[in-house]
């Protein structure tokens, strides 16, 4: 059972489920908020997909980033000694073999989806990560391309590419805030990242990506996508939890502190779903 465990663990099952959800919620927002469509299977397959991709992403990151996770995390499953690192990277080749499957199943774009995701998170781990902003940006196109995805799935990407932008600039934001996070482990180690190279302007990038977000935010209302239910939640649930997430953030760029934004964000992220669901079935 503690086997079991270090490889949940290993999986981070609260980000797979966001996967999970987010892909879900791109074939919702596809089919125009009819609620039916999450009984489709094709759409469960590529959730499900989405899921099982994460969690494979994960399990590499953290066979790459071994000896950063000593310093950063060291309860984490492989660097505890609970998981052997081999074993951690064989596990992750099965989960992205199930996911390729399940695209299989799905339509000839989810495979090709399936295999540009896989390769994806093989580069990100191995190369990518360690290249200042682009493993930053990198990780952000694959969470755009989850809500496109579950579109993907039922034949349609209509009504995905909004959620996808925002996707894409929200994730970019935390994922910067996660290497401020980390600095301490990747100084160490010698990793490059924006972060250790110029942390102030890593600061300044992510105040930027935060209020890209919040000025993209109205758009989809003003030319009348999304119903006043968005905007509403949008601006109380999104918009003043990213101000006053920057505020703190210029104030103090700690470790702590940075694990508390990147925290909040991650939550904050089913806020912003929830407004874009609003907005899709009001408008019905």
């Amino acid at each position: 059972m503690k086997s079991l465990s270090a490889y949940v663990q290993l999986s981070r099952p609260l980000n797979g489920i966001i996967a999970f959800i987010s892909a879900m919620m791109g074939g919702l927002f596809a089919s125009g908020g009819e609620i039916e469509i999450i009984s489709d299977v094709k759409l469960i397959y590529v959730s499900t997909a989405a899921l099982l991709m994460l969690s494979a992403g994960n399990a590499i990151n953290d066979y790459c980033d071994y000896n950063i996770d000593l310093i950063n995390k060291p309860n984490r499953p492989i660097p505890s000694g609970q998981i052997l690192r081999r074993n951690a990277l064989v596990y992750a080749y099965v989960l992205i073999g199930f996911s390729i499957v399940l695209g299989i199943l799905i339509n000839i774009y989810a495979l090709c989806i399936a295999v540009l995701v896989s390769g994806l998170l093989i580069c990100y781990a191995f190369w990518l990560k360690r290249t200042p902003f682009i493993g930053n940006l990198t990780v952000g196109c694959l969470t755009a391309i989850t809500f496109i995805s579950g579109g993907v799935a039922i034949g349609s990407i209509h009504g995905t590419l909004i959620p996808g932008i925002f996707a894409f600039l929200f994730t970019t934001a935390r994922e910067i805030v996660k290497d401020l996070e980390d600095s301490e482990g990747d100084i160490k180690n010698q990793v490059n990242t924006l972060a250790t190279l110029n942390p102030k302007f890593a600061v300044l990038l992510t105040l930027s990506f935060m209020l890209a977000v919040i000025l993209f935010s109205p758009v989809p209302y003003i030319f009348g996508w999304y119903t006043w239910h968005y905007l509403v939640t949008i601006m109380c649930g999104v918009n003043i939890i990213l101000i006053l997430l920057g505020f703190q953030l210029w104030r103090d760029m700690s470790k702590s502190s940075c694990a508390f934004i990147q925290r909040c964000m991650k939550w904050d992220i089913f806020v912003g779903l929830a407004a874009i669901y609003m907005g899709t079935i009001f408008q019905r």
